[in-house]
């Protein structure tokens, strides 16, 4: 899923990812339509912050983003995620 990351929290236990969906916009018929902001529609991807799988995927996704890449951890990594345009698998979203 293509999205725009607003903001990301992260615990001891958990790694949220909160963002905007890109592709409504994008898969528009109509490359002229106004873009509403209220249609705009907000997801949350949830990762286990104990499961090492989950953190590789993180890992990639920041050393694929020029602001992230240079970072000394990877919670500052992460963090600097906000504002990047990325495409993140379906399967980490929050049901």
């Amino acid at each position: 899923m293509l999205v725009s990351i607003n903001s990301t929290e992260i615990t001891t236990d958990e790694i949220r990812i909160s963002a905007t969906n890109l592709e409504t916009i994008l898969l528009a018929d109509d490359l002229f339509q106004n873009i509403d902001e209220n249609a705009e529609e907000e997801v949350t991807f949830l990762f286990d912050a104990s499961n090492l799988g989950h953190k590789k995927y993180l890992y990639k996704l920041c050393q694929s983003q020029r602001s992230a890449k240079d970072k000394k951890s990877l919670g500052e990594m992460i963090e600097a995620l906000k504002g990047c345009i990325l495409s993140i698998s379906d399967g980490f979203r929050e049901k």
